[in-house]
């Protein structure tokens, strides 16, 4: 039986969790700059701003870098300083980004099934109960500075709000994730489980479902599971943002599988080769829309026939 308590381990899983820390972050930044294209957009007017992007998305993506940096910063404490404001602020900037992921996905769920308040009401509910169980959160921690080894020390949390923050985060995402699968099964019979992961982002709601499953697990068999914590929160936000960055806007004046490359604002233009494949795809999975088809007659000169003249003298 591992000792958790035992001086060898907790400097074994220090370690461990200052690595996992950095290599996350370096992970985090990586895919911030691969979609950063999508803020690119935002910011040129190429792209239709929606008011969830700014509340939410760009809060998610960028409060993690915030909390994570803050977190690396603590590591390398040359001198004193107000450790329990730095870990408060730890504290909200990761809590609000994990709020602002369990909500994105909660929109596009809702966005799904149509915006049905038999689906918004519960899930609503449900997310400011979440919101209000994260927020509590930022201050159930004393930290202070340990002259002695020059480190910010956390000398009292409370454990069972903080196994209930893990097992919320968790549950919300867990009922997000079957309301998802029911809707997309409502929506579209004919899809396979491959469409269902890749196509319609499912993949994305298992990860943050996984991913929070595990710190809440590992609280709850009292091992030292803050080597988990980070690598939930990035997974969980990566997820949460790929929905919107990676996947189709779903809206009512728009079609669910039509690339968001579509939606950007450009001059009239063949529609690419990319768009035409994924409609072809798509066609037998959705009943094709009501078209009006116009036929008109173009009469040019060409079709009159040239007559001659009938006023010419007649010839002798």
């Amino acid at each position: 039986m591992v000792n958790w308590t035992a001086p060898a381990e907790l400097a074994k899983e220090h370690a461990g969790y200052v690595n996992s820390t950095f290599a996350f972050f370096g992970l985090y930044i990586w895919e911030v700059f691969q979609t950063s294209d999508f803020e690119l957009s935002v910011l040129t007017g190429r792209r239709k701003i929606r008011w969830h992007w700014v509340i939410f998305l760009f809060l998610c993506r960028y409060c993690l870098i915030f909390a994570v940096v803050a977190l690396m910063a603590s590591f390398s404490i040359m001198g004193r300083i107000d450790c329990q404001a730095l870990y408060t602020f730890i504290a909200w900037a990761g809590n609000m980004s994990l709020m602002c992921a369990s909500t994105t996905l909660m929109i596009r769920t809702i966005a799904v099934w149509e915006r049905k308040l038999a689906i918004t009401v519960p899930l609503g509910v449900l997310c400011l109960g979440l919101w209000a169980i994260l927020w509590r959160g930022i201050f159930i921690m004393t930290v202070q500075y340990d002259a002695t080894n020059m480190v910010c020390v956390v000398t009292n949390t409370n454990r069972v709000f903080l196994s209930v923050t893990f097992w919320a985060t968790m549950g919300f995402n867990l009922v997000l994730t079957v309301v998802h699968i029911v809707g997309l099964m409502q929506r579209d019979h004919g899809a396979s489980l491959w469409e269902m992961l890749f196509d319609d982002g499912l993949i994305f709601y298992l990860i943050a479902f996984i991913v929070n499953a595990l710190p809440a697990v590992t609280h709850v068999i009292q091992t030292n599971d803050p080597l988990n914590q980070v690598p939930a929160a990035v997974l969980t936000a990566m997820s949460a943002c790929r929905t919107v960055t990676c996947l189709s806007e779903v809206g009512d004046d728009e079609d669910l599988y039509v690339h968001n490359a579509t939606q950007i604002i450009a001059a009239p233009r063949p529609p690419p080769q990319t768009a035409i494949r994924l409609q072809t795809t798509k066609s037998s999975r959705f009943p094709p829309r009501p078209e009006v088809h116009v036929t008109t007659d173009h009469i040019v000169m060409e079709d009159f026939e040239c007559v001659p003249s009938s006023s010419a003298p007649p010839s002798p």
